[in-house]
């Protein structure tokens, strides 16, 4: 072979391995930060560092979850930073349902189809409980008293807020009205009760258990989770007394529409396998959330299902 002919080929092999595209990064290849849309401290920031500290503690994955918060507009703010991101799985939210009432109340634009849903960590049932000196000991006595009277029993809310929209879910499913004032917090809407401006409110479970070893007088009739929980069992669920209400209140992780699925399932993968970890299914059951998983499709069609029942509801409040 002479060396031009030698020459020439080498060349041409050059610039074939040229043309030939770079291996692509392994995902993750840098920090993924975690959006939460709420002040440190409460329930889903917390969820959010457990669960990045678990897959740090493990070597799930390459690179650390990053919890960045970003509180306003019940977590609107952080959700159009998440969608503003670029789609690659390195910013993702962790959220809750309080997504699917702000898009039913027309707060924001956002809703389920523009995210990619990675899956449900869990979740956290409330209560509705009434004032202990009214006399009123089963959901079934609170709906009877309400059907003879309606508007009878003040029920205290935070408009557009969780409780408002459950308690609403609830009215329209068992066919009662109560008569309704504002307060945020949970802690201001016991205040109400206990000073006998209010008889009925929602709480989280873990409120209420705390509020009733304490003596504050309430009395859970019923409980809105799919299932008993063991820190409540005899607060029997919605469901078991016939009416189709459930707020699972789920730990939501979401990444941008767009995300490549390869890259949701290594999130989803690592997300998983934390949460199955003995120590987040102890801190669940001490906290009385319910500790399940729910794959990112599925968690998606529940939510889209629920938002058309919430938007329903909106129309009927607004």
């Amino acid at each position: 072979m002479n060396k031009l002919l030698l020459g020439s080929l080498l060349a041409g092999a050059a610039l074939a391995l040229g043309a030939m595209p770079a291996p692509a990064e392994a995902f993750p290849d840098k920090p993924i930060r975690v959006i939460v849309g709420f002040a440190p401290g409460g329930r889903t920031d917390t969820v959010a560092r457990l669960l990045a500290a678990k897959i740090e503690e493990k070597g799930l994955l390459p690179q650390p979850l990053v919890i960045v918060n970003m509180p306003g507009g019940g977590g609107a703010v952080g959700a159009q930073e998440v969608l503003d991101a670029e789609p690659d799985g390195h910013t993702i939210i962790h959220w809750h349902h309080q997504l699917l009432i702000a898009k039913a109340m027309e707060i924001i634009e956002a809703g389920p189809d523009d995210f990619t849903s990675i899956g449900f960590a869990g979740g956290g049932s409330p209560v509705w409980s009434v004032r202990g000196d009214l006399g009123l000991d089963t959901l079934d006595d609170v709906v009877q008293k309400l059907k003879a009277e309606p508007g009878s029993l003040v029920e205290v809310i935070g408009i557009g807020t969780i409780p408002h929209f459950v308690g609403a879910l609830l009215a329209k499913e068992a066919g009662f009205e109560t008569r309704k004032v504002q307060a945020a917090s949970g802690s201001d809407r016991l205040k109400m009760i206990a000073g006998g401006n209010a008889d009925i409110s929602l709480f989280a479970a873990s409120e209420y258990e705390g509020w009733k070893t304490a003596g504050q007088g309430l009395e859970a009739v019923v409980f809105f989770g799919p299932n008993r929980i063991d820190n409540l069992p005899d607060v029997p669920t919605a469901t078991e007394l016939g009416y189709d209400v459930v707020w699972a209140n789920p730990n939501w992780w979401l990444a941008p529409t767009g995300t490549p699925q390869e890259n949701i399932d290594i999130l989803a993968a690592a997300l998983e396998e934390a949460f199955q970890d003995e120590e987040i299914k102890a801190w669940f059951a001490e906290n009385a959330l319910d500790h399940y998983w729910t794959p990112g499709p599925q968690a998606h069609e529940e939510s889209v299902e629920l938002l058309g029942r919430l938007q329903e509801v909106a129309a009927e409040i607004r």
